[in-house]
């Protein structure tokens, strides 16, 4: 589900949901519309104040795969 959906099952506004995770509204709004990737420390505030499973959210979801995929290593010849 995304975002907003898991915001509208709790009947939760931007700014309450701000209030609870302890981030702006504005940040809020860039993670909904695709503008700003979470922090895993975000991603964690916002599923507990949504009290959902972070790997349901899409957009916490693929912060999760993005940070931790792992990158080839580099030599250094």
């Amino acid at each position: 589900m995304k975002l907003v959906e898991a915001r509208a099952r709790k009947l939760l506004t931007a700014a309450k949901l701000a209030q609870a995770a302890g981030m702006s509204r504005a940040g809020i709004y860039a993670i909904e519309a695709g503008r700003s990737i979470p922090t895993l420390e975000s991603v964690r505030k916002l599923s507990e104040a949504l009290e959902v499973d972070p790997l349901e959210v899409d957009e916490f979801r693929a912060a999760i795969e993005r940070t931790t995929k792992k990158e080839p290593a580099r030599s250094s010849s």
